[in-house]
């Protein structure tokens, strides 16, 4: 079985594929489908091409499936849904809203693992030791 991506809110697939799929907005504008590698710390993504995502702008996350808003406890700047591993372990995922920042972080309680150049920026959030 495959990795999986799910809504904390209604538990949908967001995984489709080779791809996590989300809606993104940017300050009211219309929304956008978002395409993301599943592949942790690979931040490739794909978007229609009649919209720009420029680096440094944040956009709010939602599920495409019942629409709500993927946002983290954690800090304003990240979003959430949750993982499912291939022994079936669920983890919260927390990764960056601001577009060009690589930040990722994978908890199961205490248990984080980090990914992207940018991941320490939020670790003083998590309650852990910031190293930024």
């Amino acid at each position: 079985m495959a990795v999986d991506y799910m809504c904390p809110d209604c538990k949908g697939h967001l995984r489709v594929d080779e791809h996590i799929i989300l809606t993104v907005k940017q300050d009211g504008e219309k929304g956008m489908l978002l395409l993301i590698n599943p592949e942790l710390g690979n931040y490739q993504t794909i978007h229609h091409q009649s919209h720009s995502i420029n680096e440094g702008h944040k956009f709010d996350f939602f599920c495409p499936i019942c629409h709500s808003k993927l946002h983290s406890d954690l800090n304003d700047n990240l979003a959430m849904v949750l993982m499912r591993d291939t022994d079936e372990k669920i983890f919260e995922l927390h990764f960056s809203r601001i577009s060009g920042q690589k930040s990722t972080y994978q908890i199961m309680g205490k248990e984080v693992k980090t990914f992207g150049i940018d991941a320490p920026h939020y670790l003083d959030f998590m309650n852990l030791i910031d190293m930024s």
